[in-house]
Formats: structure tokens, C-alpha cells, sequence
């Protein structure tokens, strides 16, 4: 059949997009720092575990630097240098992350320490490609595993053995341990997948239930995993001809999520392919609703039409197909639009400043999308799961931070030069001596003055005394302050002056500066290419697919009128024998 050619194969789209279960390089060593704090030193690691709490693993390592740069004895411990580890494998640093393990591991660390070491260093290998390491590592582990990282390990484990089959052998043990575990869905639901490959559907569809239950109520990704059960649910209902059942768990994904497009047109095909027809077009009609941006959306607009064609309902359908034309030129348009606004100067930093705000978990993108960002992040939404995209974005994040800590930088040197000047120019002459030497008979008088004074107050009023008296204790702390600083000046043989190597050493600091930010801002404006270059891709595949559907949405409507005018041909000459001489 005709629709047949436009399908897009959603069971794939959905196994092919399983969530791995995130091998969180979250060091989860903090486990050994208790919430009060004991000394100054705890209190200064804070920093670092303020912004690991965060996910900031860049500014948390920069805090680590600065308070390993203090001697602190949280950050040189064994604990700390595990934390510091692991956030080097979260960054992205293996090559740093690995000598810190190795030291750990070499020295006499304890039981526990030691395993979570092993563990890093064996996610580190994983990362790398290495699997033999990784394997090695892996098997180092031994005795009881810390509960934080049970999931995590035993996961891992399955996939540098290439055994996932283990992971069904080990649900009970890990259920029972790390039950609680935010990871334990994400398990779940990655075993099933694994079942799904070995053909084991049935374990599939029990433990994606699970998920389902275990993430009931949850927001934000727990919530999307959740929907992305249910889907994956309705792709095995549907496989297995269980139409009602795969309606009940797709009506449970919610409307404002980012599966519901793909819910509505998994539950759009199943009805189309038993050719219930009329249970797809609610589906399609709110699918056809939301943003031209929208892959599924703009299937769905070429859908309906069919579905209407076949129906019989062919002025619907007509109506349909020239919408969609003119909504797939709409949707060129605004790509165009999109171009334009990736093209500016200061997109890209101000996309990173604003990211947050620009995908979070509100219903934009059921929304036609308006000017400025919301013409470009609706294109976006796939872009946004790949990992190549998301690791430019974080390393442009941190080089805007960067430069912008050195621009800090460069703007001081004009006040370090000011200070050094203003060092030069003081000096200690003979004229300054002997001001200092004036001093003792100022000394003298004051004192003189103060006796009269202190012989005054005996005589006025008692109010005019209390105000007096408060007034010379002020005036006394004064002279004394001043007596001090008169008493360090005269002390003194000679002006201090400055190292001849300490203006060298700041002029070299400052053209380090100049140089970093140099370095900087070449790389930024490299990655910003990148960037760019990546959603122009992306905004180009957007733009081939509207190309394609609007040119189904032509062919229809040609077909439609070509269908219009033979039955108005057919009916014309009906009408005429009706008249003619003959027929009267």
C-alpha cells in the first residue's frame, strides 16, 4: 500500500535510543564526609563538595586544585583524591583520571576505598575501549561492593564479560540491597532491553512493568524513563497483536512529554496496519497540532491525509494535503529563520547561558515555535541526546568560564601596574626624618593640653563631663593608633623596595594572561564551528524530510483533483444525453 512507503520504523527508533544505564561517573566517595563540620580545613573542602553536589565537576575540580594547593588535608586524603578520580572520569579526563587510581591503588588504602578504585578504573578502561583492562579491573573488586555503586558495578560487569544474560541472574540480589537506588530503573529497563534481544519477551514485559512502578510519581528523568517503558511496552503489545493492550499503555504517556509523539504515532500505525482507521485519526489530529519542527509531527500531517483518502473522506483529505504544503513551506521557512539565528555573533554563548531555560521540562514543543530561540530549539530536540553535541556544548560551557575569568585577569594588570608605580615613587628623605623628629615635642604639647583637659572636666556639669569624658576616650584610642605607626616609621633605616625580580614576574604573569586568553578564545571560536556546524547539519536533515513529505502532500493533491475532475467528466456527458433531441 501507498502508506507503507512513508512509514517510519518506531520499534526501532525505540531499541535503538535504550537508555544505557548511566554508568554515572558520579565518584560517589562522598560517603565519608560527615555533615558537620570539625575544623577549617572540612569547611574549605565544602567548596568542592558544593560543586560535586551540583554535577560541576569543572569548578569542583578547581576547587580541588585550590584547596590541594593549601595543604588540605580532606583533599590529600584517600577519600578525596577517589572524588577527585572520579570526577576527572565524569569530565572527560581519563588520561588524568587513571594516575590518580593508580596511586591510590598502590598504597595501603582500606577494603572499601580500594573497590571503589577498581570500579572508576574499570568504568575509565570501558571508556577507553580498552575491554581487557576494564575486565581486569572488574575482577579486582572483591568482598562486599558499597551500595551506591552495586547497580553501576554489576551492570558494568556484564558488559566487559559480554554475559548481559548475568544481569537476570542478579536482579534478586541487587533488588534486595539497592532497591532505593536511583539506578535501579535504569537497570531494569536496559535488562529488558537485553531480553528483548535474546527473544526473552516475556522477562521483558515483566521487568519494564517494573519500571513503570518503580518510577510512578517521578519528575524529570525518572518521568521519561517511565514513558519510555510504557512505549516500549506498546511496541511489544503491538508486535504481538494486542492492539487494546498497547492503546492502554501509550494513553499513560503523558501529553507534555517527549515520547508522547512518538507514543501517538506508534498507536497511529497499529490502528492504520489492522486498518481501523478511525481509531488513528484522534491520535494523528493531535499529533498534527503541535510544531512543524517536530520529525513526528510532520509525519503525522502526511498521515492524516492518507487516512482520510482511505476513509473515503476525500475532501478532508484534499483540505489535509494542501494544509500540510503549506505548512511544510511554513516549516522551510522558519529552518531558514533558524539559520539566521545560529548565524549571530554571540549565539552560541548566549544558547549555553540560557540552555537551562531553553529545554526544560515545560510544553514548548507542542507549541508552534516563535522568534528567537524558539524558532531554533524545537529542530533541536533530537540533536540535544547526542553525546558528541552535548560534549561540545560542556566544553564550550567551561571555555566561556575560562575566558571569562581570565578577562578578570587582564582587566587587574592595569591596577598591578598603578600599585607597582605607585611603590616606586614612595619615598623616605631626609624631610620625612625629620617631621619624625618633631614628633616627640608634638608628643610633649599634647600631653600638656591633655592635663589641661582632664583639669576642665572636673568643673563642668555632670552631663557636659559624661560627654567630654567619651569624647577624650575616643581621642586617646587615636593618639595611641597614630603613637604606634610613628614608633614603626621611626624604627625604620630604610624604605622598603621592591625584589628586582618582582615586576619581571608580574609582567610575566600578565603576558601569560594575554597568551592563555589568546589560546582561549581561538578554541572557543573552533568549537563554536562545531556547534554550528552540527545543527546546520541537523537543521539540514529537518529541511530534506519537510522537502520529501511536502512533495507526498503535491502528489496527493494532483491525485485528488485528477479524481475530482474524471468524476465531473464522467457526470457531464450523463447530464447531456438527458437534454439532447433524442432523449426528449
Amino acid at each position: 500500500m501507498r502508506y507503507r512507503a512513508l512509514k517510519v520504523v518506531l520499534a526501532s527508533r525505540f531499541w535503538l535510543a535504550a537508555a544505557l544505564l548511566p554508568l554515572s561517573a558520579t565518584p560517589a566517595a562522598v560517603w565519608a564526609f560527615s555533615s558537620n563540620v570539625n575544623s577549617a580545613q572540612e569547611l574549605e573542602y565544602g567548596a568542592v563538595l558544593f560543586e560535586y553536589f551540583q554535577h560541576d565537576y569543572f569548578h569542583a575540580l578547581v576547587e580541588q586544585k585550590y584547596a590541594e594547593s593549601l595543604k588540605n588535608r580532606s583533599a590529600l586524603a584517600n577519600t578525596g583524591q577517589l572524588v577527585k578520580g572520579g570526577m576527572l572520569v565524569s569530565y572527560g579526563l581519563p588520561n588524568k583520571a587513571e594516575p590518580v587510581f593508580d596511586e591510590l591503588l598502590s598504597s595501603n588504602v582500606s577494603h572499601e576505598v580500594g573497590n571503589r578504585a577498581w570500579f572508576y578504573l574499570a568504568k575509565l578502561h570501558y571508556n577507553k575501549g580498552d575491554f581487557a583492562s576494564a575486565r581486569d579491573a572488574v575482577d579486582r573488586v572483591e568482598g562486599p561492593i558499597p551500595v551506591d555503586i552495586l547497580v553501576d558495578y554489576h551492570y558494568l560487569a556484564t558488559l566487559v564479560t559480554g554475559h548481559p544474560e548475568r544481569l537476570a541472574q542478579k536482579v534478586s540480589m541487587i533488588e534486595a540491597t539497592a532497591k532505593n537506588s536511583p539506578a535501579f530503573p535504569y537497570f531494569l529497563f536496559n535488562l529488558a532491553v537485553s531480553q528483548v534481544g535474546r527473544g526473552d519477551v516475556a522477562a521483558a514485559v515483566k521487568n519494564l512493568e517494573r519500571v513503570t512502578e518503580s518510577g510512578a510519581g517521578g519528575e524529570g528523568a525518572t518521568a521519561a524513563l517511565v514513558d519510555r517503558a510504557r512505549h516500549g511496552l506498546a511496541e511489544l503489545a503491538m508486535k504481538a497483536d494486542r492492539l487494546s493492550a498497547a492503546w492502554g499503555y501509550l494513553s499513560e504517556i503523558r501529553t507534555s512529554g517527549l515520547y508522547s509523539n512518538r507514543a501517538l504515532l506508534s498507536y497511529a500505525w497499529a490502528a492504520i496496519n489492522r486498518e481501523q482507521f478511525t481509531e488513528a485519526i484522534p491520535a494523528l489530529e493531535l499529533l498534527a497540532g503541535r510544531s512543524i519542527a517536530i520529525p513526528e509531527v510532520q509525519e503525522a500531517k502526511v498521515l492524516l491525509a492518507h487516512v482520510y483518502e482511505e476513509q473515503g473522506l476525500y475532501k478532508r483529505a484534499l483540505k489535509r494535503n494542501i494544509e500540510a504544503e503549506k505548512e511544510f513551506g511554513e516549516g522551510v521557512s522558519l529552518i531558514d529563520q533558524a539559520r539566521r539565528v545560529i548565524d549571530g555573533q554571540d549565539v552560541p554563548r548566549e544558547f549555553i547561558n540560557n540552555l537551562e531555560a531553553i529545554m526544560d521540562d515545560t510544553d514548548w514543543y507542542a507549541r508552534h515555535p516563535s522568534v528567537d530561540y524558539e524558532s531554533l530549539t524545537p529542530f533541536l530536540i533530537d540533536l540535544m541526546a547526542s553525546n558528541a553535541f552535548n560534549e561540545t556544548l560542556t566544553e564550550l560551557a567551561d571555555l566561556y568560564v575560562i575566558e571569562e575569568n581570565l578577562h578578570y585577569w587582564a582587566d587587574q594588570a592595569e591596577q598591578h601596574q598603578a600599585i607597582l608605580q605607585s611603590a616606586e615613587e614612595k619615598r623616605f628623605d631626609q624631610n620625612m626624618r625629620e617631621m619624625l623628629g618633631r614628633t616627640d615635642a608634638i608628643r610633649q604639647e599634647l600631653g600638656e593640653r591633655w592635663e589641661e583637659l582632664e583639669l576642665y572636666t572636673l568643673v563642668v556639669e555632670e552631663e557636659e563631663r559624661e560627654r567630654l569624658t567619651a569624647l577624650m576616650d575616643t581621642t586617646r584610642a587615636d593618639l595611641s593608633v597614630l603613637e604606634q605607626r610613628l614608633g614603626r616609621l621611626q624604627a625604620l633605616e630604610d624604605p622598603y623596595e621592591q625584589p628586582d625580580h618582582y615586576q619581571p614576574m608580574v609582567r610575566e604573569h600578565h603576558q601569560r594572561i594575554e597568551a592563555l586568553l589568546a589560546r582561549t578564545e581561538n578554541q572557543i571560536l573552533a568549537l563554536e564551528r562545531v556547534m554550528r556546524k552540527l545543527i546546520k547539519l541537523e537543521l539540514d536533515k529537518h529541511e530534506e524530510r519537510m522537502n520529501y513529505y511536502a512533495a507526498q502532500s503535491r502528489l496527493a493533491k494532483a491525485r485528488l483533483y485528477d479524481m475530482a475532475l474524471l468524476s465531473l467528466e464522467q457526470s457531464v456527458p450523463a447530464a447531456g444525453a438527458t437534454n439532447s433531441p433524442e432523449a426528449q
